[in-house]
């Protein structure tokens, strides 16, 4: 385990969360001490800029794994990676594009935060399962099969019918254990998913989603996927998305509790080692009310915004790229161990980040 103190110089957060001076100061103990993964950012590079930067700055987390591409070509998805590189390259205090496992440890042992470029689809292959390795020597170590609908490799969360693997997904789970990069099955579908499971060699992520015991969505994940997921060493990353939360989240929001319960949820179904955190929150900027209404008309069946298009209510009061901090405090005031914290806030990444990346 982790347990370099940071060198960042460290403040009294601006807690969100209602907790008393105890509290608070475990809280802020906690999210100094602790190695914290974000396991999903989702910015795009039009907020590659200063605003982001400083909200990673403020949040004093150790890790992102940072989707850089998803429906993207091979040229749109290089020029993505190209223009997330030269943003940490000119703000090298702040973090730094990381490749290796080591990498987490530097950054907290340097008060930064350690970016891992990740794939939310396989459209940037263009059907070329060879140029998975030209995108490792790039910096990817994560990717997902597929995005809500069926593709070469498998079938999506949203598709109507579900099944498994194609023959050419079998060969892309093949190619990314050779490789050693971690497989996230967030949006991929039930049949899919559980076939991933079975068949890869190294343990699987969902890095940001919530649980279907608690809110029946296609989003989220069934029981029968976590048990599955959890057995061969794997973890679920919680999702602070309001649609994923509570079955009228789209209407009402959720709190920081509302996020907690689906950690709750997954600790008592197969045990605190399996959860973690993937908000899947972007920067605040890019959920205007253009881009979310034809988000929505494009995947109506993801809960992520209602017909109402309410972008203020979408995620969950109080966390974004620049406050997660307030998760830290959420888990505090639930009553959760050190621990029990340590355990979902980072080292259960870490430990399926060593058996994926060094063996």
């Amino acid at each position: 385990m982790m347990t370099a103190t940071s060198l960042r110089v460290r403040r009294n957060y601006d807690f969100a969360v209602d907790l008393n001076l105890a509290g608070r100061d475990r809280a802020t103990r906690l999210h100094n001490e602790c190695v914290f993964w974000n396991a999903c950012d989702s910015t795009d590079q039009a907020y590659a800029d200063e605003t982001y930067i400083s909200k990673i700055k403020n949040s004093g987390i150790t890790a992102i794994n940072h989707t850089v591409a998803y429906s993207m070509s091979f040229k749109e998805a290089v020029r993505s990676i190209a223009t997330w590189s030269k943003l940490y390259e000119a703000n090298p205090d702040v973090g730094f594009i990381a490749r290796n496992y080591a990498d987490v440890a530097l950054a907290k042992e340097s008060g930064r935060t350690a970016i891992f470029m990740g794939f939310q689809d396989i459209v940037s292959l263009e059907d070329d399962i060879s140029l998975l390795s030209v995108f490792h020597n790039f910096g990817i170590r994560w990717v997902q099969p597929t995005y809500q609908y069926r593709n070469l490799a498998g079938d999506g969360c949203g598709e109507r019918i579900q099944s498994g693997l194609s023959h050419f997904g079998v060969r892309l789970i093949n190619e990314l254990n050779r490789l050693r990069i971690v497989i996230d099955v967030s949006h991929v579908g039930i049949g899919t998913t559980l076939e991933i499971i079975e068949r890869s060699a190294h343990p699987v992520m969902a890095t940001h989603c919530g649980a279907s015991g608690l809110v029946n969505t296609p989003r989220n994940k069934t029981d029968e996927v976590i048990k599955a997921l959890a057995a061969r060493g794997g973890v679920i990353g919680i999702a602070a998305k309001s649609g994923f939360l509570k079955s009228n989240g789209l209407q009402t929001g959720t709190t920081m509790d509302d996020f907690v319960d689906h950690v709750e949820y997954v600790r008592d179904l197969v045990g605190i080692e399996h959860v973690c955190i993937g908000t899947d929150i972007g920067d605040e900027r890019k959920y205007t009310l253009e881009r979310m209404r034809v988000f929505h008309s494009k995947y109506p069946e993801v809960a992520i915004i209602g017909d109402g298009l309410r972008t203020d209510i979408m995620h969950t009061a109080g966390v974004g790229p620049g406050t997660l901090y307030n998760v830290t405090a959420g888990l505090v005031k639930r009553g959760f161990s050190d621990q029990d914290i340590r355990l979902i806030l980072g080292e259960n990444v870490n430990r399926v980040l060593r058996q994926v990346w060094e063996g």
